[in-house]
């Protein structure tokens, strides 16, 4: 059995910007693995400078789960946005842009390094609430905050057709239970090329796509491995990757 963490991160609004640009209007719905590391990093105070917290999330060095708690809900806020970005540089005009965001998303997430100095440095953090730098959901000015909800033991499954609580990545699914997700009610959506790794230059070395539930809801498939976690006697399965 692994050990992992558990915390639920949330905020007011989330934007967490597409692939294809540096700004974008439309955001994904859930943060990337990268943007997770993003987060994690500014609970521990890791050094942004020349992205040196990415040297402490080398391929395969960390594992991470995410499972959707608040339903997705979008809303588009007319937003100013300047031409030339820089606190030092002429503001110029601003061009004023229909921005879109998630509306208070909750996501629970699922944590795990082989660096165990990491991994009980952020432990301390959570339990404390304490972070070094302020956590944010995307853009920097889109404030977060945090609950430690535990550490649990985790127990690797190999494949199997389960009810999955948290997003699956294609890597890991097989088919869906297409009954079962009639009868839920499931309002599956897939993210394609989500960034999943990171080299130190910021260039992505790994995409995946991505199902989820819009509704938070679990979602019956058939998957190639999954992770079982007992949480006040309650049984999840979670994805990690």
């Amino acid at each position: 059995m692994d050990k992992i963490l558990v915390f639920d991160i949330w905020g007011d609004y989330a934007h967490f910007k597409k692939i294809y640009a540096t700004t974008s209007a439309v955001t994904y719905v859930i943060p990337s693995k990268t943007a997770l590391y993003g987060y994690v990093s500014a609970i521990l105070g890791l050094s942004k400078i020349e992205n040196q917290y990415l040297e402490s999330f080398t391929e395969g060095d960390c594992q991470i789960a995410l499972q959707i708690k608040n339903p997705i809900v979008m809303q588009r806020i007319n937003t100013n946005l300047r031409a030339v970005l820089g606190r030092n540089k002429p503001s110029g005009d601003r061009k004023p842009t229909m921005v879109e965001y998630v509306y208070k998303p909750c996501y629970r997430i699922y944590f795990t390094h082989k660096d165990k100095k990491i991994y009980e440095r952020l432990k301390e953090h959570l339990k404390q609430h304490t972070a070094v730098y302020t956590p944010s959901l995307g853009l920097a000015n889109l404030i977060s905050n945090f609950k430690w909800i535990g550490e649990y033991s985790s127990t690797k499954k190999k494949s199997g057709n389960v009810s999955v609580q948290s997003v699956i990545p294609r890597s890991k699914f097989v088919q869906f239970d297409i009954d079962s997700s009639f009868k839920n009610g499931n309002e599956i959506v897939e993210i394609s090329q989500f960034s999943v790794e990171m080299d130190t230059e910021r260039n992505v070395t790994k995409r995946d796509d991505i199902f989820l539930d819009r509704k938070g809801g679990n979602i019956q498939a058939e998957v190639a491995e999954y992770h079982e976690v007992f949480i006040e006697k309650e049984l999840i399965n979670v994805i990690l990757f």
